[in-house]
């Protein structure tokens, strides 16, 4: 056949794709929950008595400690997955080794499900299960849906989602190592912030081969929310109560 009569593939070629280990999931989750935490801080801070250098310092120490509980709360998360994930790794090997009719016709049974008709079905299962080693890889993948790829490197992905957060942090506080006035400051945060976040959703979107202004739009709306969410917790309702 041709190659210059294939169709072209409306994705990227097989070195564009994600290098391993890449969990934009976590990019995106650090980077936005770092901008809206310390946005929100900010914004609540902005109208108070504080000086300048207590405001920067109060934002440093918040999106220092935000970055520290993001990276455990993702390093207990990750091992508890993974304990998980192991043990029904090994309950499937034990099920194999002791109950062998019982995980052959749940076999069979997977291929009915998949559409194939029942002699096909009864030939391939008799080939898996001739080798165990297919047959648990078989039975791990396919009626479990776990892949090795699930199981994470908890220290990785404590650290990607502690320096997502930081970096989400930047933006908003940036401006006020420029601006002297708290309320220029923040008004520079926010839009600053809401760029970030617009960047953010579009290289996510680039990623995933959809339109940049939708990751884009999502993010913007969302964060944006979010902060404004914060914003009237953390400054309106306590006027709003007298607390302030």
């Amino acid at each position: 056949m041709n190659e210059n009569n294939s169709p072209s593939s409306p994705f990227s070629s097989e070195a564009g794709h994600l290098p391993a280990g890449l969990r934009i999931r976590d990019v995106v989750l650090g980077m936005n929950d770092g901008m809206v935490t310390l946005t929100s801080f900010l914004g609540g801070l902005s109208g108070s008595p504080l000086s300048h250098t207590s405001i920067i310092y109060s934002a440093l120490m918040t999106a220092l400690a935000g970055s520290l509980s993001m990276g455990a709360g993702a390093f207990l998360a990750a091992r508890s997955q993974n304990d998980l994930i192991r043990r029904e790794i090994e309950r499937e090997r034990w099920e194999i080794a002791n109950v062998p009719e019982l995980e052959k016709k749940e076999v069979y049974e997977l291929f009915l499900s998949f559409g194939l008709p029942p002699e096909e079905s009864t030939l391939v299962t008799e080939r898996i299960v001739a080798d165990p080693a297919v047959w648990h890889r078989f039975m791990v993948r396919e009626e479990l849906g776990i892949h090795e790829e699930a199981i994470e490197a908890p220290a990785r992905s404590a650290a990607l989602l502690a320096i997502s957060f930081l970096a989400g942090a930047i933006p908003p506080l940036l401006p006020y190592f420029f601006f002297p006035r708290a309320y220029e400051a923040f008004t520079a945060a926010l839009a600053l912030s809401l760029l970030s976040l617009a960047v953010t959703g579009s290289l996510k979107s680039r990623l995933a081969g959809e339109p940049s202004f939708k990751g884009a739009g999502e993010m913007v709306f969302l964060g944006g929310a979010a902060a404004a969410a914060g914003l009237f917790l953390g400054e309106i309702l306590p006027r709003f109560f007298h607390l302030s």
